[in-house]
Order: structure tokens, then C-alpha cells, then sequence
């Protein structure tokens, strides 16, 4: 080979179609039995297949959106501007909020201004923020990185109820981690990215429903008409010294490949552990690896009505997080028993409490809780459930993570990292992740010139 990716995650494939359009023999090996990485859906008993998380994009996410039409994939549900539900645990009142067509920061005063459950004056003092990061320079999101969001958003006059009722949902979601663990520097760049970056920047894109389907078969095809060979259930377990300045990649059932270049597009751990086993070691990627990582956790509903107020539905305060109504995001519908069924989805980010909490706990926990706060889910009957679980779904982003992510190159020449734990800007995301393939492409590609 000349080029190998190791993993088949967002990160990989991009990397692979982007040294393929280099010209040269590719190749790419995955250990699991199909592409997509954390991007995938698992075997239900009775839905069929459920993903394993509720993944969403936004608009922002442009190079997310190159590499979806590159391999000729649309979400199934898009917006053209920020819209959703808002409902307030405390009062019971839900809002459909939808940005303006202005032009940004304009667009967004009608989404702030109504948000229920704050006072005028946290609003203000809200608009004030977004004012402040809008005028962030690189090198000062960089001094933020070290200090904890929560008090970075004090020090700009939010209070303890417009954190908790504004910020958190946003913020929490997108970095996967609370607050007070949270780095500022992140949580600037995803408001200044997420939701100021232009009028449609903060608008949804939903992914179709069962990933695997929607990213797998399309990745294979395209990666195959590029000339990339793809190998699966390949779990890359040495990396060593081959002939004439190349690399030898072994598998665990001892096969090996010859590559000039290797894009290591797994974990940071799993990037460690091969270059460990060359007798090499990075202290940039020693600390990448030993960063935390933090849990999501999904519940998937399915009853014998709707009950959610809209499409994307966020409740601040509340345990539930964000909630989506699987039936009106272009899903398919399903039949329990000869009857419809209508799927929704509870997403909680940074889940450490419940994460190891048995099935038939957060199921009755988190459905009570939605009884609460919707009153057509008193009137639903549940039909079917399914709980599942990425323990370790991203890195934590805590302050001075992104000082702990290495860029592509190593201290092996021709061996470079991608993954959306590498510094890409962003948290841990699918937007992340498909820039550093394209990051660790060009530099591979740059040092073989």
C-alpha cells in the first residue's frame, strides 16, 4: 500500500478519500464489521434496529456536510434556520422558538426573547454575551481553555438561571460534559461557531434513522470507486518498522500490510497502544489518551400516540435534556402487533449518573419524568423501550483539553493521527472528526512531497 488509514469511523473514511484523490494504492482496516464507528445502530428485538445515539449536526458543520455528499447521503430531517421546542419543567409552558431571517447576530433575538422562563434582564444580559463572544480572538479562546465554563460565564454577568435554563442545554450537549468541568475555550467557540456563525449556523440536521444503514453501504461504495481497498474485521494490533523506510501494520491473527503511510483514525488509546508497540512514545498523545471520557445515554420510547410538542424538543432543568420524535423526523413507520407505533428518543449528554443504572430503572425514571412534562404522554401508552449506552461516547472536555490534543503529525516519520479527539476547534463531534481525516490527509500528503 501506500497509504493505510487504521478505522473506519467518520475520521478514517474521509481520510482515505481524500489521499485516494492523491492518487496511489489505498488501503483502509476496520475491527468492527462495518463502517461508520460510534455512528452505528444495533439489533432491537422488536424495533428492528435502534441507533446507538441521537446524533444531530448543525449548519455550521460544512466540511460534515462535503463528506455527506461525497459519499451521497442527506439527513433526513433539515432545517433552514434554528427551530424547536422549549419547555419549561418548572411552568409546564412549551414555546416553538424560530430564528429570524436576518442576518447574524439578528437572527436569533426572537429564539433568546422567547425563551420562556427568564427574566428580561437575563435575556439582556445574555445578548451582552453573545455581543462579547462574537469578538474573541483566537489566541483568547486559547487563555480560556484552562479556566471551567461556569465561571467563565459568571465573569460575563450570566446568572445562575440563565446558565442553567440557556447555556446548559446548548453547551452540555455539545461538549458532553457539565459545566463546571467544562472548558470555556470549547464553550466559546461552539456559541461563537454554533450559533453566531451565520444566520443558518445553529440550524438542525438530523441524520436518518438506523446509522449503520445510512453511512455504511454508502461509505463502502464510495471508498470502493476511489480504488480504496477496505478490509473489516481487521483489528490492527503492532505497528512496526517494515522495508525501505515503510511501515508494517500485523493484525491480531497475524497478517501485516506494507504502507509508506499510516493515518492511525481510532482512539487516542488505540493510537498510543501502536505506537507503543514500535518502541515509540508522544507525550502530546500520552496526555491526548489520558484525557476522560464522558457517557451519553439514549432512551427510545415507542407508544401508541405522540406525545412530544414538536419535532426537537429541549427541556431545560430537567433530566431529559433534548427529546426528538423519531415519526416526524422522516422515519419509517413501525407496527407492534398490527398497530402503529411512534418512536421518540431522550439524549442525555455527560450521563455519568445514570449510565450504569439498570434498563428498567432509567426507563421507568426517565418516561415518568416525560409524563411530567408533556401531558399527552399521560394519555400514551408505552409499548416498547430500548436503552442504550456509550460509556465512553467522547473525550471530557475539561479544562486545558484542547492544550492535550495533538495535531496529525508523530515523532514516526509517515505516521499520522486523526479522530475527533485531535485539535480540530471543535468537541468531540462528527464535524470534528471529518475534518482531522482531512486534516491528517493533507499533511501525510504534504510529507510525502
Amino acid at each position: 500500500m501506500d497509504a493505510l488509514v487504521v478505522g473506519g469511523g467518520l475520521a478514517g473514511i474521509n481520510a482515505a478519500l481524500e489521499l485516494a484523490d492523491q492518487g496511489g494504492q489505498v488501503g483502509l482496516v476496520e475491527r468492527a464489521p462495518v463502517l461508520g464507528g460510534l455512528c452505528r445502530s444495533v439489533p432491537d428485538p422488536v424495533a428492528g434496529r435502534v441507533d446507538t445515539g441521537q446524533h444531530v449536526y448543525l449548519g455550521c458543520c460544512t466540511e460534515l456536510e462535503t463528506f455527506l455528499d461525497r459519499i451521497g447521503v442527506e439527513p433526513a430531517w433539515r432545517q433552514r434556520r434554528l427551530e424547536l421546542v422549549v419547555a419549561n419543567h418548572r411552568s409546564g409552558v412549551s414555546r416553538d422558538l424560530r430564528a429570524a431571517p436576518l442576518p447574524a447576530p439578528l437572527h436569533l433575538i426572537p429564539v433568546l426573547f422567547g425563551w420562556p422562563g427568564l427574566p428580561t434582564r437575563d435575556l439582556v444580559q445574555a445578548a451582552k454575551l453573545g455581543a462579547a463572544v462574537r469578538s474573541l480572538r483566537a489566541a483568547e479562546c486559547d487563555l480560556l481553555d484552562g479556566v471551567p465554563a461556569r465561571s467563565w460565564l459568571y465573569s460575563l454577568g450570566q446568572g445562575d438561571l440563565v446558565i442553567r435554563q440557556l447555556w446548559e442545554p446548548f453547551l452540555v450537549s455539545a461538549c458532553n460534559v457539565g459545566l463546571d468541568r467544562c472548558s470555556a475555550g470549547l464553550a466559546a467557540y461552539v456559541i461563537r461557531e454554533g450559533l453566531l456563525g451565520g444566520s443558518d449556523a445553529g440550524a438542525l440536521r438530523i441524520p436518518a434513522t438506523d446509522l449503520t444503514a445510512w453511512l455504511d453501504p454508502p461509505s463502502r461504495s464510495r471508498l470502493f470507486r476511489a480504488g480504496v481497498e477496505v478490509r473489516l474485521r481487521w483489528r490492527a494490533a503492532e505497528l512496526q518498522p517494515g522495508t525501505t523506510r515503510r511501515h508494517l501494520i500485523r493484525n491480531s491473527e497475524g497478517e501485516a500490510v506494507e504502507a509508506d503511510t499510516v493515518i492511525l483514525a481510532g482512539s487516542a488509546t488505540s493510537a498510543k497502544r501502536l505506537l507503543g508497540s514500535r518502541g515509540t512514545s508522544d507525550p502530546q498523545l500520552d496526555r491526548a489518551a489520558a484525557l476522560p471520557t464522558s457517557p451519553i445515554v439514549n432512551l427510545h420510547v415507542f407508544t401508541d400516540r405522540p406525545f412530544l410538542p414538536g419535532p426537537v424538543v429541549t427541556a431545560p432543568g430537567s433530566p431529559l435534556q433534548w427529546l426528538f420524535d423519531r415519526s416526524r423526523l422522516g422515519e419509517e413507520a413501525l407496527l407492534i402487533d398490527g398497530e402503529p407505533v411512534f418512536h421518540s428518543a431522550v439524549s442525555l449528554s455527560a450521563a455519568d449518573a445514570i449510565v450504569g443504572v439498570g434498563e428498567a430503572t432509567v426507563t421507568e425514571t426517565l418516561w415518568g419524568l416525560c409524563q411530567e412534562l408533556f401531558p399527552a404522554a399521560r394519555r400514551a401508552r408505552l409499548r416498547h423501550s430500548r436503552v442504550t449506552r456509550e460509556a465512553a461516547a467522547t473525550f471530557a472536555a475539561i479544562p486545558g483539553s484542547a492544550s492535550a490534543r495533538p495535531g496529525p503529525a508523530t515523532p514516526v516519520e509517515g505516521v499520522w493521527l486523526a479522530g475527533n479527539w485531535t485539535d480540530t476547534g471543535w468537541p468531540a463531534t462528527m464535524e470534528g472528526a471529518v475534518r482531522s481525516g482531512r486534516m491528517a490527509a493533507l499533511a501525510a500528503t504534504r510529507g510525502r512531497a
